[in-house]
């Protein structure tokens, strides 16, 4: 990529530049469209998202069309800091909040009549009457309630309600006012969770997005039909080896919320629209009554969220690549006539050299392909001065390039194309970043998700240092100076790779785990653990005891930087502290930096001085290990 002349490279201050857009929202006529912009206040120290629709603001989420698309309801604190629901009247270009109750409010959710407004607050499902400007709980006692769902008539709701972590989800329906007053009716147990629930356009059958394997992680959610009438569930997806719902990750929380759903009857033809990771990409496709998924926005890039107008039949999808982070464009029903309807990161990027992502294929010993890309330091007038190395694998005698190995979290979501402001910047600062979908990643089938589980560390292993031997046949990487990078699981993959092999001159875990056993004992996230490993600890305990990475931290000789945030109820501290001791007694080199008041998202959500704290700890630890400016 040649230096215009004109163009900057990717710096740490970029993340208060960058605007991530989500959530579009089209009004049912096509007409008006909204959407959400998050970015990073530096004087605030704050993240803050705003909806935009045309010229208007206003900070908030959550957004909802009322069907004439006259008004747009939307979630937004009240003086006391209290999520509640409010509107904003496009007329008039007021806005409002119509609850205030002393608990947060969520999901407000239209009926088809514009006449009530449904949400979520204190664990109940309410219902906002427009005209009457009150509000009424609908159900008691109801464990985790989500999803309302409008059915067409206006008159009835169907909701989740899940217990364990979604090991089991019920679907309910309630009516709304009845006279006389009626109890909700429990319409389907179902043996695991649900993440998304949408009516029939006829209002004679539910779908949703959800598997039947209680607390089972990395297998495939797909697309269930239910009959009303004879309250029946069916899957529609059985032999469609993706999950349904799952887009590609990246550095910000795009993609974590429940999942677009959306049923359309046009012309006698029942289309059920959602969104699925492929590899490394996400698209977006439709799935027939027969259970066909037919693919229409597709491509090198991740759809995150779309919405649709029937009345225009028109999709509104926000798309992001290895070199945009994203904006939201528009198609019609089949994904044809592309148009961009924002342009929120355009100054930016015409600011900033951006480095493409180089794809990587390779076989692994076990026969299977396994995806990974390189991000390389853009070209520029003034290269990075760097040492060279010995021509080890083939001819160096050009510049070479130190290589971070990021590996991802999760373990079971894919990575891929997707727009990585933490690769950019370090690609700028003369790295190349290697990151890929070892197994346990999902987007390449239920078999490749679930491989790892009760072996982590093992098959992954072999994934990643195969996929880094391969990386090491570009003449522009330097094999001697190897760094290695993950976060979560990614950072218990690393505590793994520094016990086993010396190869790497440098590494960093944030948030990592060092210890099963311990970390059972520590966490909330029990479930999690009892089904990756296949019981507690008293049941495996020697599964425990050899999976974890601190049993071979006396091995250790790679200078190791532990970021930890300090309230990671996932994986506690306490991981980190045990790995900075055991490697201390082995007398390996290592740092633990702790991050105040921030949990186990603290990347993706935390305070802006938080984020750059720990940016400036992982650069520092690159810079003294790698010595690039020797």
């Amino acid at each position: 990529m040649q230096n215009d002349g004109r163009k900057r490279n990717v710096n740490g201050d970029d993340i208060f530049n960058v605007r991530w857009v989500d959530a579009p929202c089209l009004s049912a006529d096509g007409q008006h469209l909204a959407y959400t912009v998050t970015y990073l206040d530096r004087a605030g120290d704050a993240m803050r998202t705003k909806i935009r629709c045309g010229q208007w603001e206003h900070a908030g989420h959550s957004l909802r069309w009322s069907p004439d698309g006259s008004t747009l309801a939307f979630i937004h604190d009240d003086a006391n800091g209290i999520a509640q629901v409010w509107l904003w009247h496009r007329h008039i270009q007021a806005a409002a909040p119509i609850t205030h109750l002393p608990q947060a409010c969520s999901w407000p959710t239209w009926s088809p009549d514009g006449t009530q407004i449904a949400f979520l607050a204190n664990g109940q499902l309410w219902v906002f009457a427009t005209d009457g400007h009150s509000s009424t709980a609908l159900t008691v006692g109801h464990e985790a309630i989500a999803t309302p769902c409008w059915l067409p008539d206006s008159r009835h709701l169907a909701f989740t309600a899940s217990r364990q972590m979604g090991s089991e989800t019920q679907v309910w329906l309630c009516q709304v006012n009845p006279s006389p007053p009626a109890p909700t009716t429990l319409l389907y147990t179902n043996l695991g969770p649900i993440r998304a629930l949408a009516s029939a356009p006829n209002g004679t059958a539910l779908v949703w997005i959800g598997h039947e394997r209680g607390l089972a992680q990395g297998v495939n959610f797909g697309v269930w039909h239910f009959n009303l009438a004879s309250q029946t569930a069916r899957p529609l997806t059985a032999t469609f080896d993706r999950s349904i719902g799952l887009t590609t990750r990246s550095d910000d929380v795009r993609g974590m919320n429940p999942p677009d759903l959306v049923w359309l009857r046009q012309h006698d033809l029942d289309r059920i629209y959602v969104a699925y990771a492929e590899g490394g990409a996400s698209h977006i496709g439709w799935v027939g009554l027969d259970g066909t998924m037919r693919p229409i926005i597709t491509g090198e890039r991740s759809c995150l969220a779309f919405s649709i107008a029937p009345a225009t039949g028109t999709i509104a999808a926000v798309i992001a690549t290895a070199t945009d982070p994203g904006e939201v464009i528009a198609t019609d029903l089949d994904g044809n006539g592309e148009q961009t309807l924002t342009q929120v990161n355009t100054a930016w990027l015409n600011e900033v050299q951006l480095s493409q992502h180089q794809a990587m294929h390779f076989v692994a010993s076990d026969g299977v392909t396994v995806e990974a890309w390189l991000v390389k330091p853009p070209l520029s007038s003034s290269p990075i001065p760097l040492p060279l190395s010995l021509p080890i694998g083939g001819d160096r005698g050009g510049e070479c390039y130190p290589l971070i190995l990021q590996i991802h979290g999760g373990p079971h979501y894919a990575i891929g194309h997707r727009f990585y402001l933490e690769f950019q910047r370090l690609a700028a600062q003369g790295y190349i970043v290697l990151f890929g979908n070892a197994r346990g990643s999902q987007g390449y089938g239920e078999a490749f998700a679930t491989r790892i589980r009760a072996a982590w560390g093992e098959r992954d292993y072999a994934d990643l240092m195969e996929m880094l031997d391969y990386a090491l046949r570009d003449p522009q990487v330097d094999p001697t100076r190897l760094a290695v990078t993950g976060v979560s699981y990614g950072g218990f993959m690393a505590h793994c790779i520094i016990g086993r092999t010396q190869r790497f001159r440098v590494a960093i875990t944030e948030n990592g785990i060092s210890n099963l056993l311990s970390n059972y004992d520590q966490t909330t996230n029990q479930l999690f653990w009892q089904w990756q490993l296949e019981g507690t600890p008293d049941q495996q305990p020697a599964r425990y005891h050899a999976l974890s990475p601190i049993r071979n931290a006396h091995l250790a000789r790679t200078p190791l930087l532990l970021i930890h945030a300090e309230q990671d109820i996932n994986c506690p501290i306490g991981q980190s502290e045990e790995m900075a001791a055991a490697l201390q007694v082995a007398d390996c080199p290592m740092q633990l930096v702790r991050i105040p008041e921030e949990g186990h998202l603290m990347n993706l959500v935390g305070k802006p001085s938080h984020r750059l704290l720990r940016t400036h700890a992982l650069d520092t630890w690159l810079e003294q290990w790698l010595m690039i400016n020797d």
